[in-house]
Formats: structure tokens, sequence, C-alpha cells
């Protein structure tokens, strides 16, 4: 009786930790992500057919998150290697933050919000505030937006797809 009481305190104990370090690690949203990579197919953002798959992996001891994306060239329409980026918490202002690094020398930065099991990138980029959003429909499937987000609002819209999750 001893030993199953031990057992059992130790075994709370474990998941109790385990849902403390999931709430003091913020990039824990991306989870759902890192198996397979996710796919997304037909019209392109700038309205050329093609694809885009998007890698997650955990880095720093799962403290970041790391992204590889491939997609078609809308030029030449060739697929490859576009960006590498990194999703991680910020204990100065306790926001998460992403960096995207494209092939071109580009630098984009912004910051990530969490709203339930949404996800939106909010950044910067030739004089307009965008949004990325990945709006979850299911553990597989987001529909993902680009456009400007002003008041709480999209404004306007530049893409809506879906990216879908494969093995």
């Amino acid at each position: 009786m001893k030993i199953k009481i031990i057992s059992f305190v130790l075994m709370l104990s474990f998941l109790i930790n385990m849902h403390l370090n999931a709430q003091n690690n913020p990039v824990q949203i991306f989870e759902n992500f890192i198996d397979g990579y996710w796919l997304s197919e037909g019209k392109q953002m700038g309205g050329h057919d093609g694809k885009t798959e998007k890698y997650f992996e955990w880095g720093l001891n799962g403290k970041m998150v790391k992204v590889k994306t491939h997609n078609t060239n809308p030029e030449t329409l060739e697929f490859g290697l576009r960006n590498e980026g990194v999703r991680f918490w910020s204990a100065e202002d306790s926001l998460v933050h992403f960096y995207e690094f494209d092939v071109f020398g580009g630098i984009t930065k912004g910051i990530v919000t969490i709203e339930n099991q949404n996800i939106h990138y909010d950044y910067e980029y030739q004089g307009y505030k965008l949004r990325d959003s990945w709006i979850f429909i299911d553990e597989n499937t987001y529909k993902y937006i680009v456009g400007v987000w002003e008041a709480e609002a999209w404004k306007q819209k530049f893409y809506e797809g879906e990216f879908i999750r494969k093995e």
C-alpha cells in the first residue's frame, strides 16, 4: 500500500511539473508543428501555382523553434529553400519573437501572438503592418492568412490558403 501511495505521489508531481513547464514555456504552442512537415499547394502568395513546405524542429532544449521554408520561386518556378527562421521567448520583454532570414539577404522580425490554438505573426514590411495568421482547424490543418492588420481587424488580405501536415 505504501509503495502505491509513493508511486501515485511521484506520478502526480511529474504531471504537475510537466504542466507548469508548458505554462512557463510559451513556445510549447509549436509542439503540434514538430511532427512531419506542413504543406500548402496550389495558388501561392503572388498568384502563381506552386507549393510551400515548412519544417519545424526544436532548438535550445525546447526553448526555441527552428523553421525551414521551401517554396516555389515565382519567377523561375523552381522549388527550393527560401527562408530559415526561429521563434523564441524573450525574458527581456516576456514576448515570443520571430526572425526569418531569406536567401536574398533579407531579415523579417516581429512578435508572435498566441490566441487559443491560433498563432499570429505581426511585423512591419515595406511600410505595412502585416500579420500572418495560422488559424487552427484541426491537429493537421491550419487556415493561413497574410494581410494588413489594423485596429484588431483585417484591413486587407493578400493571401488565404491552408497548410496541411504531411508525414
